[in-house]
């Protein structure tokens, strides 16, 4: 069954026969509201508005067809419109890098060249974006359906974020396929690119999602999302919500269990097996020609050639005897040759013994080397120097962290770059027990923020509640120190 069989009843489409037959207010697929939380959908968007405020890594949104990736980037541009500056490139549109530096121009209404390098306009665009943060509003650049777009305008957009300072400049957002990071050319080892990846659904994960939108329209719960019913629905959609909003109403119709159940049988095609019977009988004629030929010739081989007539021969004895010819019969063939027994060779005489060799004179002992002098001992290496802080007075080692008295903190940011740390310490200059440190991540430097020192978790969730909305928006992560 086709999708367009679901569109194209007569009637109206199939929402007016759902409304008649269930007494449903309204369409509950076509509800956008309320946000799917579940499926780690919300831990998505909110890894998005964490990173896209404070982080220094581009973004990449991945999914198969139909996993929500455009309704994800709509809610954040929904949620996040009044911190942050998001423009929209369409992947259509992004048919050259001209026609790339002419969008980028028009939103940094720059007024630069229009024959300028292409690439040079790409990366004006985000050192420009840089000079967005000082005034409250960070840049965020989405590019939806970007596994459709030319791959070498994508590596110039990351290319660009990279050459300026990725804690301040535009946040590029690639979403699109999973074959997205192919052609971005993207590694395990790439820490300058987060990946966001959207599973599907899984079938408690489906009624989740219906059950809220089949209450809201006036439905039956248990009559429409019965275990046959979403049992169907998950195996025909397969977690993906497009599919999902294609068969759900036709299985709520039984239209396609009836369609499945009254499918015509097949019928052979007699002009379809023409060709296939025509080369088949030439096959097989060919087949006993080359038959025949084979059985000729090993008939003419096997027949016997016949024996030659014998010819009488005369044979003259001697010069006395009279010339009388005697039968060559009366003699003993001539081809007849007697064969002598072959002669016992005599044996031949053994070979002499060799005289044994005389043993050689054992060599004399070699003189033991003298000892080889010890080698000095290499000079050790120099420490490495050690790391120097910009704001000594606000950074904390993780020994420090860890030997605090109170076992729990605050973690609001972390990045690869220590000028993210100090953007959000020099935001909130108020709170003097902000602090940031350095580790390791994937052999880079990882720099955390953390905020106060809590005997408890309970405190330490208590503080958190009482930040400022800013920075509980970005979702503050409660730890432990021992953990660090």
């Amino acid at each position: 069954m086709t999708d367009d069989s679901f569109n194209s009843l007569d009637g109206g489409g199939l929402f007016p026969r759902l409304q008649q037959r269930y007494g449903l207010r309204d369409n509950p697929l076509e509800m956008e509201t309320p946000f799917f939380p579940d499926g780690m959908r919300h831990h998505a968007l909110e890894a998005l508005r964490h990173l896209c405020g404070f982080g220094d890594m581009a973004l990449l949104l991945t999914g198969g067809p139909g996993s929500g990736k455009s309704r994800l980037l709509t809610e954040l541009m929904r949620s996040e419109s009044s911190r942050l500056g998001f423009h929209r490139l369409s992947a259509a549109a992004m048919t050259s890098s001209n026609a790339l530096a002419r969008d980028l121009r028009q939103v940094a209404r720059s007024g630069s060249n229009t024959d300028e390098n292409p690439r040079e306009a790409v990366y004006r665009f985000f050192r420009w974006s840089e000079g967005r943060v000082a005034k409250g509003q960070r840049m965020v650049l989405l590019i939806d359906d970007a596994d459709r777009a030319p791959p070498e305008l994508l590596r110039l957009i990351l290319e660009g974020f990279l050459a300026a300072d990725r804690a301040k400049a535009a946040v590029p957002v690639f979403a699109g396929e999973d074959r997205l990071v192919t052609l971005l050319g993207l590694d395990e080892s790439s820490v300058s690119i987060h990946q966001i990846h959207l599973r599907p659904l899984t079938k408690e994960e489906v009624f989740s999602y219906l059950e809220p939108r089949v209450h809201k329209a006036g439905g039956k719960v248990n009559e429409l999302l019965s275990a046959a019913r979403l049992s169907r629905i998950y195996d025909l959609s397969q977690g993906s919500f497009s599919r999902l909003k294609r068969v759900t109403p036709g299985i709520w119709l039984d239209i396609v269990s009836e369609t499945s159940k009254q499918r015509p049988s097949r019928r052979v095609d007699l002009k379809q097996l023409r060709l296939p019977a025509l080369a088949l009988l030439l096959l097989g004629g060919s087949w006993w020609f080359v038959s025949q030929q084979y059985d000729e010739s090993v008939a003419l081989e096997s027949e016997t050639i016949p024996e030659p007539d014998r010819v009488r021969k005369s044979i003259t004895i001697g010069p006395e005897t009279p010339e009388d010819e005697v039968p060559a019969e009366t003699l003993p063939p001539l081809t007849e040759q007697v064969t002598p027994a072959d002669p016992i060779p005599e044996p031949e005489p053994e070979p002499e013994p060799e005289p044994e060799p005389e043993p050689e004179p054992e060599p004399e002992p070699e003189p033991e080397p003298e000892p080889e002098p010890e080698p000095e001992p290499e000079p050790e290496p120099e420490p490495e120097p050690d790391f120097v802080p910009k704001n000594a007075s606000r950074y904390v080692t993780v020994e420090q962290l860890r030997s605090r008295s109170k076992g729990w903190t605050i973690q609001l940011v972390a990045g690869n770059l220590e000028q993210t740390a100090l953007n959000v310490i020099s935001r909130y200059p108020s709170f003097e027990e902000m602090v940031y440190t350095k580790t390791e991540r994937k052999n880079e430097p990882w720099f955390m923020v953390f905020h106060g020192n809590y005997a408890t978790k309970e405190e330490a969730r208590q503080a958190a509640s009482q930040l400022p909305d800013a920075l509980i928006s970005r979702t503050p992560w409660v730890r432990s120190t021992d953990g660090l």
